[in-house]
């Protein structure tokens, strides 16, 4: 950083930093990442990790050989507003959502998959298949398989201004004041342990909102595909209502966080307006966390998905 932290960040937002991610237990810790991995992807340089190791980030080691959790990193890197690729991503979708919106314009991307092999489980060359959503759900004519494992499609998602009624707002508002977080494997389908910190990643108020819209008698599906987001993209869970025959997509805990990182305006972008223009579908009730969009002889192949 070039102006020292204390001219940056006061003690007492470094302290509610690592105070939140303290709200996940150490033993759901991973201790993998060093110190060139909080600065490269994180935006944490020296000084600023110093300053937070001081105020109890938790870590293992010592001097160079220190390392960290992961989700750690990342869900500090993103409370304090620091310029990782992933942050500055979530604010140029943000932005990129709210322009298309006031003109009333579609959104239309390029996203190039490139996949990996599966495994060793098979014999013979990886044979990558895409899930059917990407072509229905594709501009038509777009799927392109350029080479073994790389694949091109056209999406189109349309600048939604839709504000949902009085029912289904009130449904949203169940988790509308949870935050946005990474969590890490031993908690990431925890709903209980969301419910007592207010912290969830997307897929737990999903099942919670579907669980809650059956009860109310409000007909909700579950909607997976991609947070498109250039130049990156990533997996995303969300709920689907049913407006008039069809499903429109509501997201109240990513609306509410990108108005708690000052990327939108809470008054333009409330909890309980759609995400149709921040989300694509690709498939309905997955059962994984980490659902398949290439597979590779049947099995999720790893990916890397990029959009512009």
């Amino acid at each position: 950083m070039s102006a020292p932290v204390a001219d940056v960040f006061a003690p007492e937002t470094l302290r509610q930093a690592v105070d939140r991610i303290l709200r996940v237990p150490d033993a759901h810790r991973t201790f993998a990442k060093d110190a060139a991995f909080a600065q490269e992807f994180w935006a944490i340089g020296p000084d600023l990790l110093d300053a937070l190791l001081d105020h109890g980030l938790p870590h293992r080691g010592a001097g160079g050989q220190r390392r960290f959790e992961r989700t750690d990193l990342h869900n500090i890197s993103t409370y304090l507003h620091l310029p990782s690729p992933y942050f500055r991503a979530l604010r140029h979708k943000a932005s990129d959502m709210d322009a298309a919106a006031r003109k009333g314009e579609p959104h239309h991307y390029e996203l190039r998959l490139a996949a990996e092999c599966a495994g060793q489980s098979h014999r013979g060359a990886c044979a990558f298949t895409p899930v059917p959503g990407l072509e229905r759900h594709g501009e038509p004519g777009s799927l392109r398989e350029t080479s073994p494992g790389m694949f091109t499609v056209g999406a189109r998602l349309p600048s939604d201004t839709h504000v949902f009624d009085a029912d289904r707002s009130e449904l949203l508002s169940l988790v509308a004041d949870w935050e946005l977080y990474v969590l890490p494997d031993g908690v990431i389908e925890d709903e209980g342990f969301s419910r007592a910190t207010r912290l969830a990643n997307c897929l737990i108020p999903t099942r919670l909102l579907l669980r809650e819209a059956e009860r109310r008698g409000i007909r909700a599906r579950h909607g997976a595909g991609l947070l498109v987001a250039p130049p990156f993209t990533t997996l995303h869970h969300w709920v689907e209502f049913d407006i008039d025959g069809a499903w429109v997509p509501a997201d109240p805990v990513l609306l509410t966080a990108f108005a708690r990182w000052g990327m939108t305006e809470p008054a333009a972008w409330p909890y309980n307006r759609s995400v149709a223009g921040a989300v694509w579908h690709l498939l309905t009730w997955p059962p994984e966390v980490f659902f398949p969009v290439v597979h590779d002889h049947g099995r999720q192949a790893p990916l890397h998905i990029s959009a512009r």
